[in-house]
């Protein structure tokens, strides 16, 4: 039975200097909208070697415990192993309008949740300014039913208090998992609280939510608060099939409103309340490097193409 703090052991590193993440080296321009990712070539940026790369920190160790509206047998729920894709190895998640849009209530839900404990936890046992969602698509269900997440939510502590490297740290939990142990799933092992799903669910993307916002940082935005209800919020998303979608929740002094962005011009654009404005943004898909959310974007992809490709039958 998966208990929430369960780690996975990676195998013994290979013979040879440890690998050092080049922070100052110029990295490639991000990866195409397609998942194709050979499973036995480790992701760009990384080296090979199941054991290879910078030590797992204690992000991927210290998780947040249950708080008391989220029991922690919410967490223990049996999550099946995946159904086989289509004959050609394609995708079966056929990711809709109707479905983005269930992804961003649900990412607008989260940080607002997230939100909340993070500024009861603020001085006892603090949590990461940063949360992540993995996305599954339940078939077979109405279309407003699809959408079944995976979330996780950390301790505070230098790695996790950094997005990019959280990312990139996950990203390696999720590649080393898949080479060393062929049951691994990230719906277990990598998350703290899991929708009950079937067989037939599969995987559709990766989430983030982050109190570091343009308004300010999360540090910035504690010390000018009065209650949660001041803080803003900042979410990623990146879809198996490409799209992009970026949410900005304001706080009391933005009116408490939600602007989307999404790199997909589909219905969603095509409506607005004052609470949740949407609009069609094709340069998300196109991220330069010196974009301060370019490694945000490159390590979700990563993250999310490897879970893609290990996830399809072995």
């Amino acid at each position: 039975m998966f208990e929430p703090n369960q780690t996975v052991t990676p195998p013994p590193a290979p013979a040879g200097p440890p690998f050092e993440y080049p922070s100052s080296a110029p990295l490639p321009p991000p990866a195409a909208s397609s998942y194709e990712y050979p499973p036995s070539v480790p992701p760009q940026g990384m080296p090979s070697g199941a054991g290879a790369g910078v030590p797992r920190s204690a992000s991927h160790r210290r998780t947040a415990a249950a708080t008391p509206d989220e029991p922690e047998s919410r967490h223990l729920h049996a999550v099946p192993v995946e159904a086989p894709r289509g004959p050609n190895g394609d995708p079966a998640a056929d990711i809709t309008a109707a479905f983005r849009g269930e992804v961003v209530s649900r990412l607008r839900r989260f940080s607002v949740l997230h939100t909340r404990h993070a500024w009861e936890r603020r001085r006892r046992d603090p949590l990461s300014p940063h949360g992540i969602a993995l996305f599954y698509l339940e078939r077979g269900v109405p279309v407003l039913q699809q959408l079944r997440t995976a979330t996780r939510i950390f301790l505070a502590d230098d790695e996790a208090n950094d997005l990019p490297m959280l990312l990139y740290g996950m990203a390696r939990h999720a590649h080393e998992g898949y080479q060393g142990d062929p049951r691994f799933d990230p719906r277990t092992t990598m998350a703290n609280k899991c929708d009950p799903m079937s067989a037939t669910a599969v995987f559709a993307g990766v989430g983030v939510c982050t109190l570091d916002t343009p308004y300010g940082t999360w540090a910035e935005a504690q010390r000018h608060a009065a209650n949660e209800f001041d803080l803003p919020g900042r979410c990623f998303a990146r879809l198996i099939d490409g799209t992009r979608l970026l949410l900005d929740r304001g706080g009391r002094k933005q009116f408490n409103g939600l602007a989307v962005e999404s790199s997909v011009d589909d219905t969603n654009a095509h409506y607005g309340v004052p609470s949740m404005q949407w609009r069609w943004n094709p340069s998300l898909a196109e991220i330069e490097p010196n974009d301060p959310t370019y490694h945000v974007w490159r390590w979700m992809s990563e993250l999310g193409r490897i879970i893609d490709i290990g996830s399809q039958p072995r």
